[in-house]
């Protein structure tokens, strides 16, 4: 049976802030999108929710205890927003995937050949002393060899070069600029070749 293309929310696992990024880019790539114009208020709906999460993270480092809960609650109100936009898209164009491209969130992967390496996961970056390092994290599949460690500049699009390579599920990338944003991505690499590319983190370099 024939896969139908999709579009899909994949933040799973994944902090507040990663949250906004990917609520902002996709209303940017949504407001005035010729291809969705019945979904207007849906992004503003979406934008407004992104917003309020932005604002509830800054008041939640206080540490108050009802600061952080509202800030979880704001969490909940992007994911319903953000998931109920992606279903309205997939409703709109399904199986377009020229249109599908231009709504600022992820196709679905295809399936992975048998036996293929799932990509690593809970891509994070721990905090350092160490100014202009980025120490990395994350979760690895079972029968990895290998991983590989990629760096972008900016998300839009994603440039990719690899700029190191462990055994291990964590690496610090040094020499980077202090308090600049960059994007990093892991693959997983064994036997039996190389998986695709884990969720983007956006990292700042340690200042």
């Amino acid at each position: 049976m024939k896969k139908v293309t999709r579009v899909v929310v994949r933040l799973k696992g994944r902090s507040a802030l990663a949250k906004v990024d990917q609520a902002r880019f996709t209303v940017s790539k949504m407001k005035g999108n010729l291809n969705y114009p019945t979904l207007d208020a849906q992004v503003l709906g979406l934008e407004a929710v992104t917003n309020k999460l932005e604002a509830a993270i800054t008041e939640a480092r206080s540490g108050d205890h009802e600061k952080v809960g509202l800030k979880q609650l704001a969490e909940v109100e992007v994911m319903a927003e953000l998931t109920a936009l992606c279903n309205s898209i997939n409703g709109v164009t399904p199986d377009d995937k020229e249109k599908l491209l231009t709504c600022g969130l992820p196709l679905r992967r295809e399936g992975q050949p048998k036996g293929e390496l799932s990509p690593p996961t809970k891509l994070v970056n721990k905090l350092t002393t160490t100014t202009g390092r980025a120490a990395l994290l994350w979760n690895g599949p079972d029968g990895t060899r290998l991983y590989k460690v990629f760096r972008s500049m900016g998300s839009e699009p994603f440039i990719w070069e690899e700029v190191g390579n462990t055994t291990k599920q964590r690496f610090n990338v040094d020499k980077l600029e202090p308090g600049v944003f960059y994007w990093f991505a892991v693959s997983a690499a064994g036997p039996l070749g190389e998986s695709s590319l884990s969720e983007p983190a956006r990292v700042m370099a340690a200042a």
